[in-house]
């Protein structure tokens, strides 16, 4: 009977998550943060120079974060902290990926 309670509390949890069937997403760093972050740079004493390198730096860890970073929801993060195997599961899922296409080919 608990096996049934956990699944059905994990069901409603999930679907009262406002992450809702959209557990992954990049992250998002768009032009307003990076003006925001110029906005912050403005009140420092740093030199004009290294100003314009951490301006530099913002746009790469920008640039880079959409491709290397996700965001997930509460719930997926919690699922997969509790189940190591699910874990594996997904690494091996995406590892392979494709595979089956090529083989059939």
């Amino acid at each position: 009977m608990g096996d049934i309670l956990d699944k059905v509390t994990a069901l409603v949890r999930c679907k009262e998550c406002t992450w809702y069937k959209n557990c992954l997403t990049p992250v998002q760093v768009n032009i307003e943060d990076i003006s925001q972050f110029r906005i912050a740079m403005q009140g420092t004493n740093l030199p004009e120079q290294a100003k314009g390198e951490l301006d530099q730096i913002m746009e790469n860890v920008a640039s880079m974060s959409q491709e290397m970073i996700l965001q997930s929801c509460p719930v997926f993060t919690q699922r997969l902290k509790e189940a190591p195997r699910l874990a594996e599961q997904i690494k091996n899922i995406m590892q392979s990926w494709g595979k089956e296409a090529a083989a059939d080919g």
